[in-house]
């Protein structure tokens, strides 16, 4: 195999599954890597992706790699055989997981001429884990009363966080942007009056359980349901999430009766499946550092960035491009301290939890990765936060699991303004929107991002630097706030003033300015202003530019 995965190492202690394999029996299972993907490379590219990730990788200039094209059927078929079972079959691996209770029949397997590896994943049986054990969720109800004054209700505190709600004001509310979740079952959310609107508008578009192996995702796992309800729940005046018109695919890998590295693979073959859906955007609230069995715990050191399975493959979804939002880990205040795989992922978006007031949560893990990499990269409301419980009243929660789908949600707005961005210029756009991104720590990563100015940057920045303008206003006409954007060729100050048609300065700044680059400079004072006509003056290197900006009433 060609590439990097061939690496790979694992020692892993699993406790097997299958449809129709009980718990209690103890298998003996394997990870088995073949040597090449024989006549499949021939196959053509809609014959394993869709249409819509055939137009994701189209639109950001990546190339159908190798390890695309899914295993070789024979291959699978001949190791299935012998084997009692196949378990995974994953492709960006070119290798398949399989339950082998008769070791006799290895050299099978091992002589088999397309075998490259075969490594035995010993087994050893685990104590059942309630979900409380790994996805607590310690609800309080939310007051009765609803803030009827705003459409969030009692969201909205989150929502502002971020300056989304800008973004949604403009209509951006993740219009045709897919949002695979992958998480521990979403109980009742097809019953659920504020998920209604997924079901009746069917953009919940695929769903499946790879702990079962089934489409059973609405009868067990209270977490996914929270985590759901940060993007996509919709009921006025109560609770609105950041996403709410996002199309979803709803994946169940996390395991509520245990806890064993398998998870990982579930994750993994899960990413598999989103990508091939043509997904934009993964939020997974999931994160693996220590196991029921203990043997296949993964150490601070394996936090590379690129070693453990489910990091690999977090990574291998982002070089296809989507973008893989997954939260930090809620290890901060435990001995571990640390973040978890796969957020330190090199390219995954890591994101910690701070409470309303912008300060980091205690349970929050902290960076950096094992490679020095700072982590988380940014922070959204986790301590405190408001999500809908399984019966989807609004209550009090905790966990960079919500922080997570906050930030996921406001990510497909912002790419649904700007749908030329790749996935790399997206992550990109959030991080240098964030508080602290020209002094980062590893307690906050790069902050609190401002998604209306990464979305300013995404347009009138664009603006600027493909004409020969020097100034923008946008947006113009507006309602409320409007920001400037600069663009100069050689550094220096520049005087902004903005007058009335009666020649009275309502608002005057000077800014620093670098040599080809664009400044923003917004002005929040202009939600003072009466609606009307104004000009907009640039004084800078000797030359006056004056443009007429007007505010519509509200």
């Amino acid at each position: 195999m060609k590439n990097a995965f061939v690496r790979v190492i694992i020692v892993a202690y699993l406790f097997c599954f299958w449809q129709g394999v009980g718990y209690a029996q103890i298998q003996q299972v394997y990870w088995v890597q073949f040597n090449s993907k024989s006549s499949n490379l021939f196959l053509p590219a809609t014959s394993f992706l869709s249409a819509k990730a055939i137009e994701r990788r189209t639109k950001q200039g990546i190339a159908i790699s190798e390890n695309d094209y899914p295993v070789y059927e024979p291959y699978k078929q001949a190791v299935a055989q012998v084997a009692d079972s196949v378990i995974h079959t994953l492709k960006w691996f070119n290798a398949v997981t399989i339950v082998l209770s008769d070791s006799s029949k290895l050299p099978q397997i091992r002589n088999m001429n397309f075998v490259a590896k075969i490594q035995k994943l010993d087994v050893t049986p685990v104590a059942e884990k309630k979900e409380s054990d790994k996805l607590a969720l310690q609800f309080k109800e939310a007051a009765d009363n609803a803030d009827v004054g705003n459409t969030y209700g009692k969201s909205f505190s989150q929502v502002q966080m971020l300056h989304l709600n800008r973004l949604h004001e403009a209509g951006f509310q993740g219009q045709n942007i897919l949002i695979a979740v992958f998480d521990n079952g979403f109980q009742n959310v097809d019953t659920i009056s504020a998920f209604r609107h997924l079901f009746n508008e069917n953009r919940v578009v695929y769903t499946a359980n790879y702990v079962k192996r089934n489409t059973d995702i609405f009868t067990e796992g209270s977490h996914g349901t929270s985590v759901l309800s940060c993007i996509a729940a919709k009921n006025k005046g109560v609770y609105v999430g950041t996403a709410t018109e996002a199309n979803f695919a709803l994946f169940k890998t996390e395991d509520n009766q245990s806890e064993t590295i398998l998870e990982e693979f579930h994750w993994a073959e899960a990413a598999e499946k989103a990508d091939s859906l043509g997904a934009d955007i993964l939020s997974t609230s999931l994160g693996y550092n220590t196991f029921n069995d203990g043997f296949a715990n993964h150490t601070y050191f394996d936090l590379t960035g690129d070693k453990s399975v489910i990091t690999q493959a977090a990574n291998t979804a982002f070089s296809k491009g989507v973008l893989v939002v997954n939260s930090a880990g809620n290890e901060g205040e435990k001995s571990w301290r640390f973040i978890t795989v796969p957020a330190d992922g090199k390219d995954v978006l890591a994101v910690g939890a701070v409470n309303a007031s912008g300060v980091i949560g205690a349970f929050s893990s902290r960076g950096p990765s094992a490679s020095g990499a700072i982590k988380p990269d940014v922070c959204a409301q986790g301590a405190n936060v408001m999500v809908l419980d399984v019966v989807g009243r609004p209550s009090v929660s905790g966990g960079t699991s919500f922080a997570c789908p906050i930030i996921a949600g406001a990510a497909a707005c912002l790419w649904q303004a700007d749908s030329t961005l790749s996935a790399a210029e997206l992550k990109t756009l959030i991080v240098e929107s964030a508080h602290l991104y020209s002094s980062p720590n590893n307690d906050y990563g790069y902050g609190i991002p401002n998604f209306y100015k990464a979305f300013l940057n995404t347009t009138a920045k664009k603006e600027l630097l493909h004409t020969d303008k020097r100034i923008v206003a946008f947006p113009n006409p507006f309602n409320n706030a409007i920001s400037v954007f600069v663009k100069t060729e050689v550094a220096g100050e520049a005087k902004v003033s903005i007058a009335d048609l009666s020649g009275k300065v309502v608002f005057k700044a000077s800014l620093s300015v670098f040599a080809n680059d664009v400044q923003l400079l917004p002005i929040e004072e202009s939600s003072t202003w009466s609606a009307g006509a104004y000009l907009l003056v640039l004084d800078f290197s000797g030359k006056r530019t004056i443009h007429k900006i007007v505010k519509m009433d509200q």
